[in-house]
């Protein structure tokens, strides 16, 4: 699996090398980002494991939040990437029940993350002060908006019970995710482009 990687890194490599001698621009960034976005998915999971310490600072940050609006919830010690939910149904004559979230590279925020980083780190004209203040500010956002569609997840199971799970997970959390990332998006890539767009450098 290494060699497979590795060899398919040494592709990436070249291509992009061979786009940027003949300055074929579009596809460089386009082949540049998303082969960085899949090598940093692959070094973070298999080389680094970085991944658990993602899923667990998510899963603690929203169990403190929880403790502290009322809703209990519960983190297996043996199991850190796993977020157990109790399900308080509060209508009368129904039982306590419980549902447990796994975090897993979907619901890290990996993904996101590597993407959002490699869209930064190959984008033209900025210097590395500034790719680095924006890395800096989309990763720690990305993470917040994470946090913040499973503590709605949370609060809807909590709320409406386990029979949310579907709506709350596939659907509630996930759109209000993408809204959040592309919103993110918007504002670190697309307006920078509009205005760069929109005053061009002036040749000297």
């Amino acid at each position: 699996m290494i060699w497979i990687g590795l060899l398919l890194t040494a592709l990436w490599i070249g291509s992009i090398l061979f786009f940027r001698a003949y300055r074929i621009w579009l596809l460089f960034y386009l082949v540049s980002v998303v082969g960085m976005a899949y090598l940093m998915v692959w070094v973070t999971r298999s080389l680094f494991n970085i991944e658990p310490l993602l899923s667990y600072s998510t899963a603690w940050t929203v169990h403190t939040i929880t403790q502290h609006i009322g809703i209990p919830t519960r983190i297996f010690e043996r199991a850190p990437d796993v977020l157990l939910v109790l399900v308080v149904v509060q209508r009368v004559g129904q039982a306590m029940g419980w549902t447990m979230l796994k975090i897993g590279v979907e619901s890290s925020g990996l993904l996101e993350i590597c993407v959002l980083v490699s869209l930064v780190l190959f984008y033209p004209g900025w210097s590395w002060r500034r790719k680095a203040g924006s890395v800096a500010f989309g990763v720690t956002v990305s993470w917040v908006a994470n946090v913040l569609r499973l503590l709605l997840i949370v609060i809807l199971l909590h709320s409406f019970g386990k029979d949310a799970l579907v709506l709350a997970h596939t659907y509630v959390g996930k759109i209000f995710f993408f809204a959040l990332t592309i919103g993110l998006y918007w504002v670190l890539i697309t307006v920078p482009t509009l205005k760069t767009l929109g005053h061009p450098p002036q040749s000297t």
